[in-house]
């Protein structure tokens, strides 16, 4: 095995990891959806009613504790929040 694949396999393992602590956190803010309902492609702000702006502060407080981040003003937008794949990919720039 390469480097170059190493590394690959070892981003998406990372990954992949994220997305399942991700989708832990929104079942336990968000109960009314279990687990099954949620993937890498789930659409949350804008398109699920229940995550409102008292989710969303919960959800950056759960964020920042499980992966040890913090998450500045300019990271707090619709588009980092618009689905478990975007925020996927902020929390994986902060980590």
């Amino acid at each position: 095995m390469t480097s170059a694949q190493a590394f690959e396999q070892t981003t998406k393992h990372s990954r992949e990891q994220t997305v399942t602590q991700l989708i832990k956190l929104l079942v336990a803010i968000i109960p009314n959806y279990d687990e099954t309902f949620w993937n890498v492609d789930t659409e949350l702000f804008g398109a699920i009613a229940e995550f409102d702006s008292m989710a969303l502060v919960t959800l950056i407080g759960e964020i920042e504790e499980s992966f040890d981040i913090d998450l500045d003003d300019d990271d707090i937008s619709a588009e980092n929040f618009a689905s478990v794949a975007s925020l996927t990919e902020l929390v994986l720039e902060h980590s």
